[in-house]
């Protein structure tokens, strides 16, 4: 890894930080600890029988291991926090597994998240690794939007009922299908990002081209039209944690639709080409970069 791209990565990471109003650190001591336990629990509405995402002894353990724990602090305030750790696949390639980042509810929105994952590659260039891997809620648009748009990291799978059945306030006992992506940290389409260079397809472009909508929100409800066309359309609610708590019997159908057309596409050996602010994911055929014309 040469100086330049990791001063670069620094840099960037500063500059999400000054735009967010927060300075990110890493936390190694066990007094930090329990803060930032605290912080994942009231993010992910996780109380009583729950348990909590990780408790404090664990995040202390992973920090003296050498895994990442880091926490984003408006003055002293911690308002965000992640935690990840090393992995490595059935190839041998050693990647970070990011496996939580939260945000408190307040300061959702002001860039924080952007902060902490900044600060997340930029760690990880330090340390000379190129790849940061973690999973996400396919339903959760926003959570889309973050990842592959303004991070630009990849669909690589789709995995059904990943964590069981979690009785937290985000999930509300629906299945954990989560896709998983990797963040390849040199890439021409993380640089871009890091220079807030974003892209989205452009949906009418492809339906006017072709591209079927196998799955879209009508009113509120998932309505389903399969297809085996090599480029698809997959839309999904604009709030579904709203959803799970008003109706639950509607999101499981929204859950069931997405693993139907989402996940068993994907499966299939289609890719996700891309994903719209308005909540549609692109599935393709080809490993081409889409051809048609990209908002920027």
């Amino acid at each position: 890894m040469d100086a330049s791209t990791r001063e670069q990565a620094l840099a960037v990471a500063g500059q999400a930080a000054e735009h967010a109003g927060v300075h990110v650190v890493e936390l190694h001591d066990h007094s930090d600890m329990p803060a930032v336990t605290a912080l994942f629990d009231e993010v992910w509405g996780r109380a009583g029988d729950a348990g909590s995402i990780l408790v404090p002894e664990a995040l202390t353990a992973l920090a003296h291991a050498g895994a990442q724990v880091s926490g984003a602090f408006a003055g002293s305030t911690l308002v965000g926090a992640t935690a990840a750790f090393l992995g490595r696949d059935d190839d041998g390639e050693v990647y970070l597994h990011s496996h939580v980042t939260g945000v408190r509810a307040g300061d959702a929105g002001h860039g924080v998240g952007k902060a902490l994952k900044w600060h997340q590659r930029a760690w990880c260039l330090q340390r000379d690794l190129t790849q940061v891997r973690w999973t996400f809620d396919p339903l959760i648009r926003r959570n889309a939007v973050f990842n592959l748009v303004h991070l630009g990291a990849r669909v690589v799978d789709y995995r059904k009922d990943v964590y069981g059945r979690m009785q937290d306030a985000r999930n509300a006992g629906a299945p954990t299908d989560r896709l998983v992506v990797a963040w390849d940290l040199v890439a021409p389409r993380v640089l871009a990002a890091a220079g807030g260079r974003t892209a989205e397809p452009d949906v009418t472009a492809m339906r006017r081209a072709g591209a079927a909508p196998v799955l879209r929100v009508d009113d509120d409800a998932p309505h389903l039209t399969p297809s085996d066309a090599p480029r698809r359309l997959v839309q999904i609610p604009s709030d579904i944690e709203t959803l799970r708590g008003r109706d639950p019997d509607l999101a499981l159908a929204w859950a069931a639709a997405v693993r139907t057309s989402l996940g068993d596409g994907l499966g299939q050996g289609l890719r996700v080409s891309g994903f719209t602010r308005d909540g549609w994911y692109v599935l393709a055929a080809d490993r081409k970069v889409d051809e048609l014309a990209q908002r920027r």
